[in-house]
């Protein structure tokens, strides 16, 4: 019996479906036109392939200069407040003993930051990628207004005020996050997958460090002018609003660019395809798998986005203050002194890291990076306050701890982009860096009640051990392969669940079924009958079934054999399996996990009618299922 197969090209980048279709009747219609007039219409057909593809590349590459430049955005408005903290603190000297209200300028920011992971998530997964990134600008821009006109009846006020705006910019910020790094990975799936990280991290992470420096860049310019003597106090004259105003109000340009640029982005061709399996709302069987198949991964994800922005960001806040009592310069001197610092190697640092991500892999280039990082700060806890009054005391600290850093953020970045499939991308993506932003303003919170660089280290070490066990490996792993595995993973689960419940054929053909996770839930809440919230359930249950194509109960019986092995790819997981199943078990576990992604649920009618031949010979339920014609592996397109 020949073997249907299931073909799946991640590398090739399609238009969304209207389109394509609109494009190949065109194709058609030229065709018989040239046809008809005697030209050679193979010519014709490999003519209209290349102009396909030539109008394919240039909507990813409008795509990636639109998330090249929100990020350069983003980078721009996580600092802007960096060198304002110290001109407060230089020109106030109640401010600096003001703990309260320096850590409420370096955590208001990231407050907006966390909620807008979390709501933009969301809205990234059911609404679309595109309207969240227009909502997410417009966020920015707002917050950007509100710094700029910033005042208040006394000094406090007009910083209570600007840390409104770094809130409300920072709802935008987070969500920048959410609808563009799933995005541009798409994206990169169908560029080329062996440098999807690369290409990713190009247009993320760099971009986002060069935009780290600009504050810089402006803030230096404008102190130069206004605030040169700062550390004077306020006998100084320093204009400090104006440092604070012109800082938000040059931001706001590029913002107003980026905002009219997206209005002619587009969703990544994965997200639309995902859409058109009109499932975009979440159910049970969502939140099952992720409890049960992606809590390794979701470990590693998280919480190493925990420890790195803890560490950052902590450091990164206080960091200039640091630098002037350190080495006693002043305000302009420790401005120049990060500029040179960042333009001689530091900006250079991400890039580097980029280019390395493909070829060692994400869990490997984070431990590498963890590793450099812990062994710098143990060194750094022995060697900085001895040399603490020195220039090289900054430089040696500056350079191993935010130098290495990189080398863990380009992954920490890219693996929840990869690890969770399309339909909950986004979500998932912006929970795992709310954690990172959570760790980001427990570390800004409490860094200057508690300044050791012992327990900096400890934490790191303690980083590297989780991203050595929990951090999965999807390098050169088709993300198209991963979807088609996860809704493979559903179906089998919907046959499962269904079958448990006593789903029948009469349940299945009710053309009422319309049932949601959510109605399920406020129904176990409001109702006492047991009997009654167990017919709904078995409701609920026919209508997943009929949502994952699922149409009979010799079908539901059918799925509901195969296997439901799910390999996660982190050594965490892999290393529990062969104690608890042996290596050869643990073999054919990864097997079953690797040929969901090349099933190919048609053949099971095939299966079907070969079994009713079968009737006479044995019961159906004897059926060897895991040598199945169902599993179907395409060789050619296994990496």
């Amino acid at each position: 019996m020949s073997r249907p197969t299931f073909d799946t090209n991640a590398a090739e980048v399609y238009r969304t479906s209207v389109e394509m279709e609109a494009i190949e009747r065109r194709s058609e219609e030229e065709v018989q036109q040239q046809d008809g007039q005697g030209n050679d219409p193979e010519s014709l057909k490999a003519t209209v392939e290349e102009e396909k593809k030539k109008s394919i590349a240039s909507y990813i590459r409008y795509n990636a200069f639109g998330t090249a430049m929100g990020f350069f955005v983003n980078g721009y408005m996580y600092d802007i407040s960096t060198y304002i903290v110290s001109v407060y603190t230089d020109v106030f000297p109640s401010f600096r003993h003001d703990v309260f209200l320096q850590t409420a300028i370096g955590v208001s920011m990231l407050y907006g930051v966390m909620f807008g992971l979390l709501l933009f998530g969301f809205i990234a997964d059911y609404f679309g990628r595109k309207k969240g990134l227009i909502m997410c600008s417009c966020l920015v821009l707002l917050g950007n207004i509100i710094g700029v006109a910033s005042h208040g009846t006394s000094v406090v006020g007009g910083i209570w005020m600007m840390n409104i705006g770094l809130g409300v910019a920072g709802l935008g910020m987070g969500g920048e996050y959410t609808c563009n790094v799933p995005n541009a990975m798409e994206d990169s799936e169908g560029v080329n997958i062996k440098t999807r990280g690369r290409r990713t991290s190009m247009l993320v992470m760099c971009m986002e460090v060069i935009g780290n420096y600009m504050p810089f860049v402006v803030q230096v310019i404008i102190i130069a002018a206004a605030c040169r003597n700062a550390y004077l106090g306020a006998a100084s004259h320093c204009h400090y609003e104006i440092v604070k105003r012109v800082s938000f109000a040059v931001a706001t340009i590029p913002v107003i660019c980026v905002l009219i640029y997206r209005t002619q982005m587009r969703d990544s061709e994965m997200f639309s395809k995902d859409k058109q399996r009109g499932k975009s709302r979440y159910d049970a069987i969502d939140l099952y798998i992720v409890i049960r198949h992606f809590a390794f991964r979701s470990v590693g994800a998280v919480l190493n986005w925990f420890l790195v922005d803890y560490i950052n960001y902590s450091m990164g806040t206080f960091g200039v203050i640091i630098l002037q009592s350190v080495i006693g310069v002043s305000l302009l001197k420790s401005l120049w002194i990060t500029l040179a610092e960042g333009g001689a190697y530091l900006i250079w640092l991400p890039f580097v890291a980029a280019f390395v991500v493909d070829r060692l892999g994400r869990r490997k280039t984070e431990v590498l990076g963890w590793a450099c990082l812990s062994s710098a700060q143990l060194i750094n806890a022995g060697a900085f306050w001895p040399l603490k009054r020195h220039p090289i005391g900054w430089i040696f600290w500056s350079t191993f701890v935010f130098g290495f850093q990189y080398f863990v953020f380009v992954p920490v970045y890219l693996i929840p982009a990869e690890a969770f499939p399309t339909k909950i991308r986004a979500t998932m993506y912006g929970v795992s860096s709310s954690f990172g932003k959570c760790g980001g303003i427990v570390g800004t919170t409490i860094f200057p009640h508690m300044l050791t660089m012992w327990f900096y280290a400890g934490l790191e070490y303690l980083a590297l051990i989780l991203a050595f066990f929990f951090v999965p490996e999807y390098s050169q792993k088709s993300l198209v392969k991963e979807d088609q595995r996860f809704y493979e993973l559903r179906r089998r689960y919907a046959a499962r669940f269904a079958k448990r419940l006593g789903v029948t054929d009469e349940d299945l053909r009710e053309e009422s079924l319309n049932y949601t996770f959510l109605q399920i839930l406020k129904y176990r809440i409001t109702s006492s009958s047991k009997e009654q919230f167990h017919l709904q359930l078995k409701n609920y249950a026919a209508t997943l079934c009929r949502e994952n194509g699922l149409g009979s109960l010799r079908r539901i019986e059918y799925v509901a054999e195969l296997p439901t092995d799910y390999n996660d790819l982190t050594l965490f997981s892999r290393l529990m399996r062969k104690i608890r199943m042996g290596k050869e078990q643990c073999a054919i576990y990864e097997k079953n996990s690797e040929e969901m992604g090349y099933y190919d649920p048609s053949v099971e009618e095939e299966e079907f009618e070969n079994n009713e031949k079968q009737e006479d010979v044995g019961d159906y339920h004897s059926y060897d299922w895991w040598t199945s014609d169902a599993i179907v592996r395409n060789e050619d397109t296994k990496m």
